[in-house]
Parts: structure tokens; C-alpha cells; sequence
């Protein structure tokens, strides 16, 4: 299992996993705030670049985390 301080080291550790989920954050922000009006660019920011910003991050994340239990689990199965 993964502690929660080592996922916050990993996080900031690689630029490509807190760039995507920062740029989600002020972007949500903005849609928050209200200022901008036109539906169909609201549509735009929240499944056009949210959604992937998350999913980016949430994935690699994902894909870190489970690589270091996965190369000890391989070396396991390894005959030498």
C-alpha cells in the first residue's frame, strides 16, 4: 500500500503529473468564479480540458505508484 506522504513525493517529484492537475485546478477556479458566460466554452473547458487534465494525472499517478510494486513483483518471478 502507498502512504500518502510517499504519493505526495511522487506527485511533486514529476512535473507531468502536477502540471495537468494544477492547470485543472485554475481552471476550475475560473469556471467557479463566474466570469465566463458562453455555455458552449464553459462545455469546452470542463470536458474539453478538465476531464483530460484529470484523468491524466490520475492515471499516471496510477501508473507510477503501481510500477514500483510491479518491478519487485517481476524481479520475483525472475529464475536467476
Amino acid at each position: 500500500m502507498l502512504d500518502l506522504t510517499d504519493l505526495w513525493q511522487t506527485t511533486v517529484s514529476h512535473p507531468w503529473l502536477w502540471v495537468p492537475f494544477s492547470c485543472a485546478v485554475v481552471i476550475s477556479l475560473l469556471l467557479w468564479s463566474g466570469r465566463i458566460r458562453q455555455p458552449g466554452l464553459v462545455n469546452f473547458f470542463a470536458i474539453g480540458l478538465i476531464l483530460p487534465c484529470v484523468n491524466l494525472s490520475l492515471v499516471a499517478t496510477g501508473v507510477i505508484a503501481a510500477s514500483q510494486q510491479l518491478t519487485l513483483d517481476l524481479v520475483g518471478l525472475m529464475p536467476f
